[in-house]
């Protein structure tokens, strides 16, 4: 995707978001957007000679100077950072319409979570993982940091897409237990953390997901972690209703001979089985909802708003 195109593809996310009522963007709890950012102090300790002092707090320190004079040494935003993770296994990549792909919807869902969090304040932060982290940009204020993530995004799908068309073997092999390990370690403060996945390697039993980690995660952040499964209907929606069909495994590279006529019930059975996963995640105390392109942002912000109603 050119440039061009790509900040075409971002102002009609924008414009999307504003239309549906960005305020049912809400993925975690506000006094108002329009009261600033402001920051709050941590860790409030003395100082000592010697150290710089460019950290003391001089409003606090007056009350008892000479005695004792305090330094800060950490401050944050007051607001909770977004943090946005965007799976890159292979069958998110592969599509049978570009226009209305996992992947396109990713890109949507991914431009329209950073814009609604930059609206009420919060630094939004994406990590785009595989078996291992892809790349990730720090939680920051401004829409530029929403643009080079989905630059970066439309960059591996390139890479994705001339791996195979050499019909080499696949890098990004799925699973999610590493990058929830990474979670639990690397952020300390509260967060909004969104998971944009297809969870098909999960759902198919190819990678078991540790439920114990994930609930640790979510009890972390107060019970602010959500999927979003991203789903295609038509995945298995072939014309032909007899004969059989080669099919190739986005994730193992492996062809297997499929019937037509078993499509639909193939998709039956996969829709049943995410079913119970997500009652899984449920229990682990993750929300989560089903989207694909089209009604998206209607859908986001309905579930969006159900959520913010059944915790208030």
């Amino acid at each position: 995707m050119e440039i061009e195109k790509l900040f075409s593809e971002l102002m009609k996310i924008k414009q999307e978001i504003f239309r549906r009522k960005v305020k049912n963007l809400l993925m975690a709890e506000h006094a108002s957007p329009f009261k600033g950012a402001g920051y709050e102090m941590h860790s409030i300790n003395a100082w000592r000679p010697g150290e710089p002092m460019l950290n003391i707090d001089w409003s606090l320190s007056m009350r008892t100077w000479p005695k004792i004079v305090y330094k800060v040494d950490r401050i944050e935003t007051k607001n909770a950072p977004a943090i946005i993770l965007a799976d890159l296994s292979p069958s998110v990549f592969v599509g049978f319409n570009e226009e209305n792909s996992k992947f396109k919807l990713m890109l949507h869902l991914v431009g329209a979570l950073g814009l609604a969090a930059n609206y009420f304040h919060d630094p939004a932060g994406i990590v785009a993982f595989s078996s291992k982290i892809e790349f990730y940009l720090r939680p920051k204020l401004g829409q530029g940091e929403i643009f080079l993530a989905m630059k970066m995004l439309l960059e591996k799908e390139s890479e994705f897409a001339d791996a195979k068309s050499k019909n080499g073997p696949s890098t990004y092999q799925s699973g999610i237990n590493p990058i929830l390990t990474w979670l639990v370690a690397r952020f300390k403060r509260q967060c909004s953390i969104i998971i944009l996945s297809d969870f098909t390697d999960e759902v198919g039993g190819r990678f078991e997901i540790d439920f114990k980690l994930l609930e640790a995660l979510s009890a972390k952040h107060n019970w602010n972690v959500i999927a979003i499964f991203l789903d295609e209907p038509n995945e298995f929606s072939w014309q032909n209703s007899s004969g059989t069909v080669l099919v190739k495994d986005a994730e193992t590279g492996a062809f297997e001979k499929i019937k037509s006529k078993n499509a639909v019930n193939i998709r039956r059975g996969f829709v049943e089985k995410r079913e119970e996963f997500r009652r899984k995640l449920k229990k682990s105390g993750v929300d989560s909802t089903i989207l694909n392109f089209g009604n998206h942002f209607n859908e986001l912000a309905q579930f969006l708003l159900q959520r913010k109603q059944i915790y208030k």
